[in-house]
């Protein structure tokens, strides 16, 4: 039941927030877990929503509500809202990096007493400018922390290759008896290149130079030299190219971008683009007849998320940045012996 499972990730996080306030979101799918782990740590928690393209507003409250019934010791301490007023942010003493309540800004953050503490829910490379008004955090003295997504007892990374391996499934084509390369900037790459690796008749990786020794590994050729495209012939009718650039909202692939449609269209006979993360011009591709997957990413988006592989990896992922906050209020930023978190 998932409901264990969350009680078993606070347990192995030995995530204690007892006696904290914290202001997160209810959400839809396998982020419905967020309030319902923050509360099991033992926090009062008040959890925000709105109806997005992702669910309405009454099926996260009724999702939510269900989950937390679930557990048998005792009721949860949540109040779920559909408005965020000075009041309740005046309360918390956490306030999550969450989608909803993003961007942190000025205009709700002032109403924050000067110790709430911001986990960011995601590792500090990814930082993104415009979820919060930094310059204003600095100035009250927020205390800011991003996840280490690899300790292990989060180890969020090593689900990215299934994510991968679902991206292939998913645009219709497979693994077996098929060669893919892998074009990356970002530390995602080792952990992709990890897994397609093993079920791919061959993975070719083009990524930064000192990033090389990341890829010792079977069945791998490494052909280096990101964003640059020199393709040998055995990968020319590569099935896909696995594409994954941070800053994630950076145009990367289009006429005028560092890695051209001219690029594309000389180098592979008939590229096919799997957008798993940093942006695309589907303008671009489409004038050039690129094919590409899925239809439509929002830019700074991921093109496969964590959740399409299940809950395990969202479990992880939000339980680990309230661990974070945990950490930055209590001063202690390891979990046996091993950092929790980065503070920005």
């Amino acid at each position: 039941m998932l409901i264990d499972k969350l009680i078993k990730r606070v347990e192995a996080l030995e995530l204690n927030l007892k006696g904290k306030t914290v202001l997160t979101e209810a959400a839809s799918g396998a982020y419905v877990v967020t309030p319902i782990l923050a509360a099991l740590a033992g926090a009062k928690v008040f959890a925000y929503s709105k109806t997005t393209r992702y669910g309405t507003i009454e099926d996260i409250f009724t999702n939510t509500r269900k989950l937390a019934a679930h557990y048998k010791d005792g009721a949860l301490d949540i109040t779920l809202i559909d408005t965020i007023t000075p009041e309740i942010i005046a309360q918390a003493d956490v306030i999550t990096n969450s989608g909803h309540l993003r961007p942190l800004s000025e205009d709700k953050l002032r109403h924050a007493k000067d110790s709430m503490v911001i986990p960011l829910m995601y590792e500090a490379w990814e930082w993104r400018d415009a979820d919060m008004d930094i310059d204003y955090i600095r100035k009250r003295g927020f205390r800011i922390g991003a996840t280490n997504e690899r300790h292990p007892d989060v180890d969020v990374f090593n689900y990215l290759g299934d994510m991968a391996v679902k991206q292939i499934f998913d645009s219709g084509i497979c693994p077996y008896k098929n060669k893919f390369v892998l074009l990356c900037n970002n530390d995602f790459g080792p952990f992709i290149a990890k897994v397609v690796s093993k079920i791919c008749d061959g993975l070719a990786v083009i990524d930064k130079d000192e990033n090389k020794s990341k890829y010792d590994l079977a069945n791998i050729d490494w052909i280096g030299g990101f964003p640059e495209i020199k393709i040998p012939a055995a990968y020319k009718d590569a099935e896909a190219v696995i594409f994954t650039a941070y800053p994630f909202d950076q145009t990367w692939i289009g006429d005028n971008s560092p890695i051209s449609i001219q690029q594309l269209k000389s180098q592979f006979a008939d590229p096919l683009i799997l957008r798993y993360a940093g942006h695309a011009d589907e303008n671009s591709m489409d004038k050039m007849k690129i094919r590409y997957f899925p239809a439509h990413v929002h830019s700074g988006h991921m093109g496969i998320l964590p959740s399409a592989i299940g809950n395990d990896p969202i479990i992880r992922l939000q339980a680990g940045g309230l661990k974070c906050a945990e950490a930055l209020i209590t001063g202690n930023h390891s979990h046996k012996n091993i950092p929790i978190l980065e503070q920005i």
